[in-house]
């Protein structure tokens, strides 16, 4: 683990200035517990996960420069040159009711959209159930996980120390991507804010914008609000009014995306089971020439 330079010009990632940056209560400010900026790690969400069994409060935030075992939904690769993203995981500490892990991930995709828009002043989309898209490319994705070890940890308002479970929210964007670093078949499915943008965006900006869009939206939540931030998705929705495939598990159907439930479950009509609710899977969405993406 390393702190970077604070006189850096934003190109590359400082604890120190998204530290400086944070307008946010909770995320980023854990008591007792240092934020963290790697310049190499296997996983961010991983070193959360760590951090949760070690007692650790929520709020804690895992910066990395390069992931070299970053993973997706399904535990997919996540190809992560240095510098060429932001990868960042947060530790929450919902109670029980509290960790539906599709709208969670829906709660962190509408903070990045809104993160996106302020720090790089571009429109992106938002793929059920996990990917941010542009131009029909992936730009970037989220990972909600809740550990498998759970462990107390003190609470900051009172001291004492409490039993609780632990969620993971990570979120890798693509920032600048040389497409000579990427293996063959993914040059022309992924894009970078940076080549949208057409100039600099500043990695610290972003963090600092996504940790307080993220707190936003859950407080939102937790405020009974949960509505807001499913139409806020639906908003920058790709997928909704589509057709789509889809496969979740064993079960694989063909229909029209016409909603999200209020969990953050797909709602899909087919022709052949009626009306389906998807709460976890992999879907793609048909092109007008008849292929699926």
């Amino acid at each position: 683990m390393a702190r970077s330079d604070p006189q850096e010009n934003g190109e590359r990632l400082s604890l120190e200035t998204i530290e400086r940056l944070l307008s946010t209560r909770r995320l980023g400010r854990a008591a007792g517990r240092a934020n963290e900026l790697w310049e190499e790690i296997e996983s961010t969400n991983d070193r959360a996960a760590a951090l949760a069994a070690e007692g650790a409060p929520e709020g804690v935030l895992v910066v990395a420069r390069q992931q070299t075992a970053g993973r997706g939904r399904l535990g997919r690769t996540w190809v992560s040159p240095p510098d060429a993203g932001v990868y960042v995981s947060v530790l929450l500490r919902p109670d029980a009711s509290g960790t539906n892990l599709p709208l969670h991930t829906i709660a962190c995709g509408v903070a990045c959209v809104k993160a996106i828009w302020e720090c790089a002043g571009l429109q992106i989309g938002l793929k059920w159930v996990n990917d941010l898209v542009a131009n029909g490319k992936k730009l970037g994705g989220i990972l909600a996980e809740i550990p498998s070890s759970p462990a107390g940890y003190r609470s900051a308002a009172t001291g004492q120390q409490r039993q609780s479970i632990a969620l993971v929210l990570g979120a890798g964007i693509n920032l600048r991507l040389d497409p000579g670093t990427l293996p063959e078949e993914l040059r022309d499915r992924v894009e970078s804010l940076e080549n949208l943008a057409g100039q600099p965006v500043n990695p610290n900006l972003l963090v600092a914008c996504l940790a307080r869009h993220l707190e936003q939206t859950l407080d939102l939540m937790a405020a009974g609000r949960a509505a807001d931030v499913l139409d806020a998705w639906r908003q920058h929705s790709v997928t909704l009014g589509r057709p789509i495939k889809a496969t979740s598990g064993s079960l694989q159907l063909q229909g029209l995306a016409v909603d999200i439930d209020e969990s953050g479950g797909l709602i899909v009509d087919t022709v052949d089971r009626g009306r389906t609710t998807l709460h976890a899977g992999e879907i793609t969405i048909r092109n007008p020439d008849g292929t699926y993406a």
